[in-house]
This record gives C-alpha cells, sequence and structure tokens, in this order.
C-alpha cells in the first residue's frame, strides 16, 4: 500500500504547466518522493493496427450504448441543502468523452488534455484504464472532444499508450486513481495543438474554488450532454479531496477538477480528477478525488517522455 508522505517544498514549473502550492490551503501531508522508473510505473503500447480497428470499432451505435464504468454511482437519493447544482452545457475542447472496452463490454468515463511538452496527454482517473488489483488494461480506448448528444466536433482520438502506477495495478489504491494516456497524432496533429490543454495544479491543499465538467450516463441525464459545475473543495481524508455538486452520476469518473478557470482560453490547472473514495463516490451529489501531488506530476513526466 501507500509509503508514508512527507511534506514537500512548494515549486512552479512553468515549461508543462504545473502550478504547485500557495497561501490560503488547508495543508496535506504527502507521499514520500520517489524517483520514478519502469519498475515504479505500469504502461502498455498500443500498436498502430489496433489503434486503427479502434477508430473503425466506434461507430455512432455503440458510442450510443456505451455504460459508465462501475464505479463512479449513480445511486439515487436526494441531495444536500448545501450541494451546488451542476448544469447542462454545450462542452469545451478541452475535455470530452472517454470510451473504451473493460473485457465486460463498452464503457466511457471523462478525460481531459493536460499540458505537456510532447502535446499529447490525457489525465483521468486510473480505473477508466485498468481495473486496480486483479483487472486488466481496457482495450479500444478511444477519445471525444466536446462529444456533446452523439456529435463529434474534434473527430475521434485513439491512445498509444496508458500509463498508471504499479501500486495502483496491484492494490486498486484509491489514493493512486489517476492515469494517463498519450494519444496518437491525427491528421499529423496533436491533440494538444487542436484542442488546447489545462496545466497540472499539485499541492494545492483544500478549501479551492474548482470548474468541474463531466459526461453522466444518459440514463440519469436525458439530454446526453456535459455538465459542469463551480464549488469549493473540502479535505475528506488524509489523501482524499471531496466535492458537493449535484448531477454527477456514472460516466463522470475522470472529470477534472479546474483551478483558475479561464472564460477566454476555456481552461485551467487540473487540481484533481473524479475517482479514488468509492471510485469517485457512491451518490451523485458527493464526488472524491486523489490528492494531487508529486506523485501525478511524475507520472505525467514519465508518460511525457515516452509519448
Amino acid at each position: 500500500m501507500l509509503k508514508g508522505r512527507k511534506r514537500m517544498t512548494a515549486a512552479v514549473v512553468a515549461s508543462t504547466g504545473v502550478v504547485a502550492a500557495g497561501a490560503g490551503a488547508v495543508a496535506y501531508a504527502q507521499h514520500e518522493p520517489e524517483t520514478r522508473t519502469v519498475e515504479t510505473v505500469s504502461s502498455v503500447e498500443i500498436s498502430t493496427a489496433d489503434a486503427t480497428a479502434t477508430e473503425r470499432y466506434w461507430t455512432p451505435q455503440r458510442l450510443a450504448k456505451a455504460t459508465p464504468v462501475a464505479a463512479k454511482g449513480g445511486a439515487s437519493g436526494q441531495a444536500t441543502t448545501l450541494a451546488a447544482r451542476s448544469k447542462a452545457f454545450g462542452g469545451v475542447p478541452s475535455i470530452g468523452a472517454l470510451f473504451f472496452n473493460n473485457g465486460r463490454g463498452d464503457h466511457y468515463c471523462t478525460a481531459s488534455v493536460v499540458k505537456s511538452h510532447s502535446k499529447r496527454l490525457l489525465m483521468t482517473a486510473a480505473h477508466c484504464i485498468h481495473g486496480g488489483k486483479g483487472g486488466r488494461y481496457a482495450t479500444k480506448i478511444a477519445f471525444v472532444p466536446k462529444y456533446d448528444r452523439g456529435k463529434r466536433p474534434y473527430g475521434t482520438w485513439t491512445a498509444k499508450r496508458l500509463v498508471v502506477t504499479q501500486r495502483w495495478i496491484r492494490h486498486g489504491d484509491p489514493d493512486l486513481d489517476f492515469g494517463i494516456i498519450a494519444l496518437n497524432p491525427r491528421a499529423g496533429k496533436k491533440i494538444e495543438n487542436v484542442v488546447g490543454g489545462n496545466s497540472l495544479a499539485i499541492n494545492r491543499g483544500a478549501g479551492r474554488k474548482v470548474n468541474v465538467a463531466g459526461y453522466p450516463r444518459i440514463v440519469w441525464d436525458r439530454r446526453d450532454r456535459p455538465i459542469y459545475c463551480i464549488t469549493t473543495t473540502r479535505k475528506h481524508s488524509r489523501f482524499q479531496l471531496r466535492m458537493d455538486c449535484s448531477g454527477f452520476h456514472g460516466g463522470t469518473s475522470g472529470s477534472p477538477w479546474l483551478l483558475n478557470y479561464n472564460t477566454r482560453t476555456r481552461t485551467g490547472a487540473i487540481n484533481g480528477v473524479i475517482g479514488g473514495h468509492q471510485g469517485g463516490g457512491n451518490v451523485h451529489y458527493i464526488s472524491y478525488s486523489p490528492y494531487f501531488d508529486k506523485d501525478v506530476y511524475n507520472l505525467r513526466s514519465w508518460a511525457d517522455k515516452r509519448a
């Protein structure tokens, strides 16, 4: 399981859009600093042939029939009066629906483009990539930016490499429920150059205003549109954040929690993803995220060098 965590000195790495701790946040402990090597990262590369087959696989009919991965709950029930309420909107280019097959059927989550040198990376929940202890890697992974009622305004992007931590593979540890996907170029262009990207925010503590966007299952929200919510993070446990907002049913796993959202660029800084405790939450009005610290930064850096 997780080793003990130590505090880290705040830093800003501007070249890859990393925002670190600032004043006014609730402090967190964090993982012991580790040098990420091939032994502590699990990765699988997808062949060109499989990627080509994946693009053909995702017909409009299969997209429509895909269901959320069995993690983030869609349980009914009344939201507390203190919970914010999500709203449907047209989506943003850097956030989209992530479709895949986990061996038990076609499913989907939410993913977002994270800034990198390679300009090819997505951030999502680890459980959208690999089933954790006793599980397997997903196949037929495809990202549809700004998916909206079956429309694919930026096309379908296939995966080149999937990256999670070894500790997620071995233990399914909710504190490590984050992962990276490197995408293939499409028509000679890289995803970040087409739709933009979000920076990565680490060590920001709790009590932060975030914009959260995702794709709930159509059975819960018949509009078949992305939703968003503006709310404030809270500390749930030593390595978990919580946010309260209604409407985040199954399908929203992997939804980015964006700090400093810019309405002009329609991007922000990813400070979390729906996942972690209870697979992201077993009711639609409470969602969780693993705490983003140096482990997330290291995983993104490892993937970036091999994208």
